[in-house]
């Protein structure tokens, strides 16, 4: 048990410790991964799976158009990109389009490696590991 809560409390400190871009990036990471699990188990004829997948990355795409702040005119942007990837991952859902999921996948991959890119620039120590 002494275990469990030392892990719990590591891995909360290592999330509390994170930049805010940082968390962007792990939750793009996430919805990712759910995407691309949901893309498996559909193709594995696991629909019930893969719909809960996908709908934990539309849940992702949520949280992270919540975060938005709308003064900035990047924001009202990514506010359109995030529900445009919102509504296509429940059509997709709905419609186990394969094709459409890959696509998603491939955008949300794209929009993670910009966030990346953009932490990168803006913290250039942190990347270097100082």
């Amino acid at each position: 048990m002494q275990y469990a809560d030392a892990y719990q409390e590591s891995k909360r400190y290592a999330i509390e410790s994170l930049s805010k871009g940082e968390v962007v990036i792990k939750l793009f990471e996430e919805a990712e991964k759910q995407v691309k699990m949901g893309l498996i188990l559909i193709e594995r004829d696991n629909f019930a799976k893969s719909y809960n997948c996908i709908a934990k990355a539309q849940k992702i795409i949520t949280s992270l158009n919540l975060s938005l702040d709308m003064q900035y005119p990047i924001s009202i942007e990514l506010n359109e990109m995030y529900s445009f990837i919102f509504t296509k991952l429940g059509e997709a859902n709905a419609n186990r389009d394969i094709q459409l999921i890959k696509d998603l996948w491939s955008l949300i991959n794209d929009l993670k490696d910009s966030f990346k890119e953009a932490e990168r620039i803006s913290n250039p120590l942190k990347s270097r590991g100082i």
